[in-house]
């Protein structure tokens, strides 16, 4: 009986170290791309007929509020980071006329990382 009590507890641990990492990842990465469209004058002249533009903000927008989500609901903030990288696989290859794995690899697979990280995490601690 003992060892159960010690397994739950490392279990938990486990979930609870997966969902800092995730968290630490998302931040980045949501950092990141907030920069990088700041640095490269995406929120200057916007207008809007520039859909592209408007749409890679609010998904960073999207990206950052799942990193905070993630403090109480890291079940929910999973599933959102998750969205949140699909959706910059359909922006990546709507706008792009031949789909750049590699923008998606740059803005979408580390939102893809911190939310599988985030529900395995979750899910390890719920189950332990």
């Amino acid at each position: 009986m003992d060892l159960e009590n010690k397994d739950a507890d490392g279990r938990k641990k486990m979930g609870g170290s997966l969902i800092h990492i995730g968290r630490f990842i998302a931040f980045i990465a949501a950092a990141f791309m907030i920069v990088m469209l700041v640095s490269e004058g995406a929120l200057k002249d916007i207008s809007t007929g520039d859909m592209a533009g408007i749409l890679l903000i609010v998904l960073g927008v999207i990206a950052l509020a799942a990193y905070v989500i993630s403090y109480w609901n890291a079940n929910y903030a999973g599933i959102l980071l998750i969205a949140v990288s699909l959706a910059f696989v359909m922006h990546s290859f709507y706008y792009l006329s031949n789909g750049q794995i590699a923008l998606w690899m740059l803005t979408g697979m580390p939102q893809l990382v911190a939310g599988s990280l985030l529900l395995i995490g979750w899910r390890i601690k719920k189950t332990g």
